[in-house]
């Protein structure tokens, strides 16, 4: 039995069984999660479900798989909303191990084509933290994971845009521009967010500059994808000795400098690539996760204030500057940026997370999107004379 399952026990009931308001099938052995001291006596609805979560998420291929994802979608119907917010709740304190089983259980569940870029987003983010810990087999595995699972959803869901992207982002950390490019054109023939395919094309532009002038430059940024600062640093330090002033250039050695926590150093080279090039919300960002990390956030709410004014429509940037209003019990302006990023892209990981966030502190719930709805006259007049009917006021606007 695989190690994940170590604690589950297949339990034959005597009878079936009801827990709740659903019936156990007395001749299906069950699958029980025993932590260790506890009893045959202990199983429980909880523990049920457990055990189910685990089967499901690490043995895909049993025989009985079919009757325990019903029976586990009928003990818990809303499982798969639930077990992905915990999912992104644990990948963001690090606890990968127990994230991946409730992604894997997400994807078995579901097999929506978003489970399984959320996993291979999962596995992108272990794979930079063991290359950090010297655990750089054990990275090489799961980073064979990560475009084992894109493809894997690429032959299910061809048409899935955001697959594209992921691919492409992964083909750009190791290097293979021209497969980074030839996959970023295939998410921006696909993806209908206009916003979004706008800014696929900007990136788009950028590789095809990168791939017509391999200077130090692309090197570099290849460098950075690859998770290896020390060597875009490097790069960087004898390109800008040659004293090629680009704004690039300065951006690439800051953002180097903070990924190896050099604070202050990343902030000068930060600010010198602004002064040649004044409109970059990248930079501001960079310049805000530094003045974050050094304890001013009030400097990083600034420069993300103007990355946000810079380029509105970016998830990424409204969620950071949210993060930071949240943090500082500023709800009011959190729950504003919250509502901006979710008309953008609601189905964004770390924006759900966010989102749920600000419901626990505050007690306070953020509805569905409502959508705009252009009426005809006669659709009107309709609507009207049943409220007339109804009793219920209908208010022109």
């Amino acid at each position: 039995m695989q190690k994940e399952l170590k604690d589950i026990r297949f339990i034959t009931l005597p009878e079936s069984r009801t827990f709740g308001e659903v019936t156990v099938d007395s001749s299906i052995p069950l699958p029980v999660q025993f932590p260790e001291g506890s009893v045959v006596d202990d199983i429980d609805f909880n523990s049920i479900v457990a055990g189910l979560i685990k089967v499901v998420a690490w043995d895909p291929e049993n025989a009985n798989i079919g009757y325990y994802k019903n029976l586990l979608l009928e003990m818990q119907p809303d499982v798969v909303k639930e077990l992905n917010l915990a999912a992104i709740a644990k990948s963001d304190k690090k606890e990968y191990e127990f994230a991946e089983e409730l992604m894997l259980a997400v994807r078995n569940l579901s097999d929506a084509p978003e489970s399984y870029v959320n996993l291979a987003v999962l596995y992108a983010k272990m794979t930079v933290d063991l290359h950090k810990e010297g655990k750089d087999t054990q990275a090489d595995l799961y980073d064979d994971k990560i475009l084992q699972v894109l493809n894997e959803c690429k032959e299910k869901h061809e048409d899935y845009a955001a697959t594209y992207s992921e691919i492409s982002a992964f083909h750009m950390r190791h290097g293979d521009i021209e497969s980074a490019r030839d996959n970023l054109a295939r998410y921006i023939e696909l993806e209908k967010n206009d916003k979004k395919r706008s800014q696929a094309r900007k990136t788009l532009e950028s590789i095809n500059r990168m791939l017509s002038s391999r200077d130090e430059i692309m090197y570099a940024y290849d460098k950075m994808m690859m998770g290896c600062p020390d060597d875009a640093l490097d790069i960087m330090n004898k390109f800008i000795a040659k004293e090629d002033k680009r704004w690039e250039a300065f951006f690439l050695r800051g953002w180097a400098k903070r990924v190896l926590e050099d604070y202050t150093g990343a902030q000068i080279d930060l600010l010198e690539s602004l002064r040649l090039d004044g409109s970059n919300a990248e930079v501001y960002n960079e310049l805000s996760i530094c003045a974050r990390e050094s304890g001013d956030t009030e400097l990083a709410k600034n420069y993300l204030e103007i990355a946000v004014d810079l380029d509105g429509e970016d998830v990424i940037y409204l969620s950071n500057l949210a993060f930071l209003h949240l943090a500082s019990g500023e709800f009011e302006e959190c729950r504003e940026l919250l509502e901006k990023a979710r008309q953008i892209d609601p189905e964004d990981p770390q924006l759900k997370y966010l989102i749920s966030e600000y419901e626990d502190k505050t007690g306070d719930r953020i509805g569905e999107i409502i959508s705009e709805q252009a009426l005809s006259d006669e659709e009107f007049e309709a609507l009207r004379q049943k409220e007339k009917e109804s009793g219920i006021p209908f208010r022109e606007i």
